[in-house]
């Protein structure tokens, strides 16, 4: 995992939480916490720091990881505009995640790991994202995409029944847009 990840991370445990919270979980783990943005770092690091925080603050890891995403989303439209750019609606911006942010990603950063997409679009105001890695973090996935509907000021239900966790081959994000 690239180490923009954990140092978004570091950000938001030490905004919400504190310096001395995410030097807590440093030491809980072992780990030195020095990142590099462009360089990759062992999956292993990010769940055991994810691990830590559950044990800390109570809070289930999937809500931790769903909210790190929604975390992440602000910072990359601030660091990668372009990628914003043009993009009117939450739909519209979901549909070049694949197709066209993660091929520019990959073309900067070989190794990032990144998950694979499929959609299905059905309709103006469906769209589902058939979400696939191996890491298994559809939940930040949701948090990205709730991130991507505040960023576009759009209401959106999200039912995600097939799920990898749930011994599925692949997530199926269903997104219904609202009004």
């Amino acid at each position: 995992m690239k180490g923009i990840v954990f140092s978004l991370l570091n950000e938001m445990v030490e905004e919400r939480f504190g310096l001395a919270a995410w030097s807590q979980l440093l030491d809980d783990t072992g780990l030195d916490g020095i990142y590099v943005a462009t360089e990759t770092y062992e999956d292993a690091e990010l769940f055991a720091l994810v691990g830590a925080a559950e044990a800390a603050t109570g809070i289930p890891a999937t809500d931790l990881v769903r909210s790190f995403g929604e975390y992440m989303l602000p910072h990359f439209a601030a660091n990668y505009p372009i990628f914003f750019e043009g993009q009117t609606n939450l739909k519209e911006f979901l549909l070049t995640v694949d197709q066209v942010i993660h091929v520019e990603v990959r073309k900067l950063l070989p190794n990032a790991g990144l998950p694979e997409f499929g959609y299905e679009d059905r309709n103006d105001d469906e769209l589902t994202m058939i979400y696939t890695s191996p890491r298994k973090l559809c939940a930040l996935a949701e948090g990205l995409i709730a991130g991507s509907a505040t960023h576009f000021n759009q209401r959106y239900e999200l039912k995600h029944d097939v799920c990898m966790h749930k011994g599925d081959a692949q997530c199926s994000l269903e997104l219904k847009m609202l009004q």
